[in-house]
């Protein structure tokens, strides 16, 4: 049987390195996505602390300029009430009351704007703080697993050079026309396996029923045969 072919074995070995290598592969052309998608998600998280920070600047920032106008308010207040303490005639006096009472409307409704703004401060503190110690803990957690990405990066080029280097010296102990058959299936075949067992009459790798004649050439033969479906190697298991 073709699975006891010594040679035939040394083929399903490089079989074998070869389908590791070509995974770790495409491991490695996924990986600078999956990096890119964990670096989005730590500057979405990083944006989030810094939209959060500058809201409470501008809250902050609100709140001065509100103090500042009503201790300007009660500046003015004082200024029109020492003003009343000058002038003689009853008309004059009148006048500043209106306006004092004007400047003392405006001065509660700032206050009120005033006491709203750091109500909304002292939320806005208090929800930043939670928010941004479990935002901290969530960029911590995405920049490990990114440091692994890299790191697997590392291991998967190394592993695969290992692959490579014993490839070529496995190739190199096979019989030249199973080597040459097999890179022919490589060219033909468009995803491994490139070489497969048949199992019922079918060729496991495309789970199509095969021809008689191929049977026959895989047990009588026992030559290297190819699944008259797919194209590629065939062989029955022990």
């Amino acid at each position: 049987m073709l699975s006891n072919n010594l040679e035939f074995k040394k083929l399903l070995l490089l079989h074998g390195k070869d389908r590791r290598k070509q995974s770790m592969e495409t491991e490695l052309e996924n990986l600078p996505h999956s990096i890119s998608h964990i670096d989005s998600k730590i500057e979405l998280e990083n944006a989030t602390i810094a939209s959060a920070t500058q809201e409470l600047k501008n809250l902050e920032i609100e709140s001065n300029s509100l103090e500042n106008e009503i201790n300007s308010l009660s500046e003015q207040i004082v200024r029109q009430k020492n003003k009343q303490l000058e002038v003689k005639k009853n008309e004059e006096y009148q006048a500043l009351e209106n306006e004092i009472a004007g400047l003392i409307d405006q001065q509660s409704l700032k206050e009120d704007e005033h006491i709203e703004i750091l109500l909304k401060l002292d939320d806005a503190k208090e929800t930043s703080k939670i928010a941004e110690s479990k935002i901290r803990d969530k960029v911590k957690l995405l920049e490990i697993d990114r440091k692994k990405l890299s790191e697997k990066g590392t291991e998967l080029n190394s592993e695969v050079a290992r692959l490579n280097s014993e490839i070529e010296e496995t190739i190199t102990d096979i019989d030249e026309s199973l080597i040459l058959g097999y890179a022919r299936t490589k060219k033909v075949v468009s995803r491994p396996p490139y070489i497969a067992p048949l199992e019922d009459q079918k060729c496991s790798g495309c789970n199509l029923r095969v021809s008689n004649d191929v049977v026959s050439s895989v047990l009588v033969e026992q030559k290297l045969t190819h699944c008259d479906q797919c194209g590629r190697i065939v062989y029955f298991e022990r």
